[in-house]
């Protein structure tokens, strides 16, 4: 189950990062849990997109594969970072910026780490 899955620090992350929404995703399972409020954002479709249900998800996990992560999706002014911290694990941190590419890029980088780190240390 994903709430299983969760790191007890994965709040603490979401709040030293500033994101507002975030989707985990089970790839075993094909569950998907949303943390936070998706209303923050202006547009909800970019969360259906990538997070709808299991079928997106694998798609979306598909789409990953020998791919650079992260990786960023953008709607409007809604940015969503999608990480992999585990093989059965894709989160999806859903962030409102004006950020360009390259400051994205290195916010990103940064966020995938902690990310990881949250996962890595829940798990041992």
């Amino acid at each position: 189950m994903v709430m299983n899955m969760i790191p007890e620090t994965f709040n603490d992350v979401l709040e030293t990062l500033n994101v507002p929404l975030a989707a985990i995703a089970d790839l075993g399972s094909g569950e998907v849990q949303i943390i936070g409020d998706p209303e923050v954002v202006d547009n909800t479709d970019l969360i259906s997109t990538l997070f709808a249900d299991k079928e997106t998800v694998e798609s979306l996990n598909r789409s990953l594969e020998g791919q650079i992560l992260p990786r960023a999706w953008s709607q409007g002014k809604v940015s969503c970072i999608v990480c992999k911290p585990t093989v059965e694990t894709i989160v999806g941190l859903f962030v409102m910026d004006d950020l360009d590419a390259v400051q994205q890029y290195h916010w990103s980088k940064k966020a995938n780490e902690a990310i990881r780190l949250s996962f890595s240390a829940s798990a041992s």
